[in-house]
């Protein structure tokens, strides 16, 4: 599952100042799903150009912690095989897939198009926040019920990668009178 939202976009206007375009976005994601962060470019105008994705702010030049490079035609280093650009590079889309997204992909990504001449980098900058899924119900079987015993069996839910500690377990009388028991497994 992933949820879009946006941060304040600063306006590409160049008012009689040599500035780049720069944009900024957020995203949020569920622990396990691919994410897809947009970078978007004209290419029919520009022509192909080079790209970079990067973690953390974008640098005067090039792209911090660099976690995926495209000479404008194909990918020519990446980081992981996790990233990925799947959009049309012949359209201007670079933007980058995170397959299998984990806790610790959340963070800043920068994303970098190299179009010639000074201070016209198309800049992008996206903040992305993983979170652990919620876990689905418990399906609890009984396998063996006894006078003063039963033994039951589950199956773990998601963890959201994180490791169970504990489960917790309330018992009920069975005429529903006494207060449920906790008991910790």
């Amino acid at each position: 599952m992933i949820l879009w939202g946006r941060l304040p976009t600063l306006p590409c206007i160049l008012p009689l100042a040599l500035l780049s375009c720069a944009t900024a976005g957020s995203i949020i994601a569920t622990v396990g799903t691919d994410v897809t962060l947009t970078c978007k470019y004209d290419a029919q105008h520009y022509g192909k150009l080079p790209v970079c994705w990067g973690r953390g702010a974008i640098p005067s030049r090039g792209c911090a912690n660099e976690v995926i490079k495209s000479d404008g035609t194909s990918v020519s280093s990446r980081l992981s095989e996790r990233y990925l650009l799947l959009g049309n590079l012949e359209e201007g889309d670079v933007s980058l897939t995170i397959r299998q997204v984990e806790e610790e992909d959340s963070g800043m990504y920068g994303c970098r198009v190299e179009i010639p001449g000074w201070f016209n980098d198309h800049k992008h900058q996206i903040t992305l926040s993983v979170v652990a899924a919620r876990p689905g119900p418990l399906t609890v079987e009984t396998r063996e019920v006894r006078e003063r015993s039963l033994k039951v069996q589950w199956t773990p839910a998601f963890d959201g990668g994180r490791p169970v500690t504990s489960y917790r377990v309330d018992l009920k009388s069975k005429q529903g009178t006494n207060a449920p028991e906790t008991v910790a497994v």
